[in-house]
């Protein structure tokens, strides 16, 4: 396992060290505190946060983000929004590109890394998503079990987590998105949240195949949906 100093992710992330202990806080980077208060951030944590974080412009707001990935799976009616919001979410399909849109999309949920006795049994209490639904993309990509990615209600996580005995752990092998209630009883995420998922990995052709697959979606989209 690598570890960084707070100064030295800061640097790679071209950020204030205060944001970077809280992005340490709120989760959104994998680290650990010392007794005496000093932090360390875990490098891989660190080389996903750079994947989803180079660019300019803030990242859009959770509603948002799912309804832009609904749109883009064919599903609008995933999330509710008004008609105001509908439309802001329409033009920023036509004005961002897929890996502009799989970056600002990419704070719209928690993913928190665990441990489990029985990784396969736990996963497959899961909505799939990322490299674990590869099937439902149109992808050269083989099916990766390095780690297994998926949704659990956040409504049922705690739950969830006691029943599998998971244990949070920064080299485990599952990866749990927390769903916000969108994909009770699916078979796997839909089809842009598994690539916008995807687009979310370090692996080089996995993020890249993420967004190509995100890019065909919103070509697809834009020839049924002109102004």
């Amino acid at each position: 396992m690598s570890e960084l100093t707070t100064d030295e992710a800061r640097k790679r992330l071209a950020v204030s060290p205060q944001h970077i202990r809280g992005l340490l806080r709120a989760g959104k980077l994998d680290g650990r505190q010392l007794p005496s208060g000093v932090w360390l951030v875990d490098a891989d944590s660190l080389e996903r946060r750079i994947a989803i974080s180079t660019g300019p412009g803030r990242n859009w707001s959770a509603l948002s983000s799912w309804a832009i990935l609904g749109e883009l799976s064919g599903e609008p009616n995933l999330v509710t929004v008004s008609d105001r919001t509908r439309a802001r979410v329409r033009e920023r399909i036509r004005l961002n590109t897929a890996e502009e849109i799989a970056r600002r999309v990419a704070d719209r949920t928690t993913v928190t890394r665990y441990d489990a006795d029985d990784s396969f049994h736990t996963v497959a209490e899961m909505v799939p998503t990322g490299a674990t639904a590869l099937e439902v993309l149109d992808t050269d990509l083989s099916p990766q079990h390095s780690t297994l990615e998926g949704y659990v209600s956040a409504a049922l996580m705690q739950e969830f987590i006691r029943e599998h005995m998971l244990l949070p752990d920064r080299q485990g092998f599952i990866e749990v998105y927390e769903d916000p209630g969108l994909f009770l009883g699916r078979d796997n995420a839909p089809v842009a949240v598994v690539a916008a998922d995807l687009a979310r990995s370090t692996a080089t052709r996995e993020r890249s195949a993420g967004i190509r697959a995100l890019e065909e979606m919103r070509q697809r989209w834009l020839a049924t949906h002109t102004k």
